[in-house]
């Protein structure tokens, strides 16, 4: 029995590994903020607005989807590749800009869980000595 995969499984495999590719590259940046002089809100914040830039890719790319195919200029891979580097491109554009909000939802609760963990470990610091 042959194992053949179907277009619309070749498909979903592709954008896994593309989100899997931009996740890297959002850890990648992440730690070059961490290496900047930067205080741990603002790094927070800059991994919260990228989140939220690689989130709105995704709904970019879902709802180019739904857009009939172009008459004049078909369904070529440069086309395609143009299509996901004007997506990524707006979608860091849209999240510094403010975006849908995710960003800062994530940096209350984030910030929030912080603060927190901090102050449990220092009470149970603060016990211990």
């Amino acid at each position: 029995m042959t194992d053949f995969l179907g277009a619309s499984e070749i498909t979903a495999r592709t954008e896994i590994m593309n989100l899997d590719n931009k996740l890297k590259m959002a850890q990648l940046q992440a730690s070059k903020v961490k290496t900047n002089n930067l205080s741990e809100t603002e790094r927070l914040k800059e991994v919260c607005k990228e989140f939220e830039s690689i989130f709105l890719g995704y709904i970019l790319k879902q709802m180019r989807k739904t857009v009939p195919e172009d008459p004049i200029f078909g369904n070529s891979v440069a086309n395609e590749i143009f299509y996901d580097m004007h997506d990524e491109a707006l979608s860091r554009e849209l999240a510094r800009a403010g975006g849908i909000g995710l960003a800062s939802i994530l940096y209350k609760q984030l910030s929030q869980i912080a603060i927190s963990s901090y102050n449990q470990n220092k009470n149970i610091n603060g016990i211990s000595k």
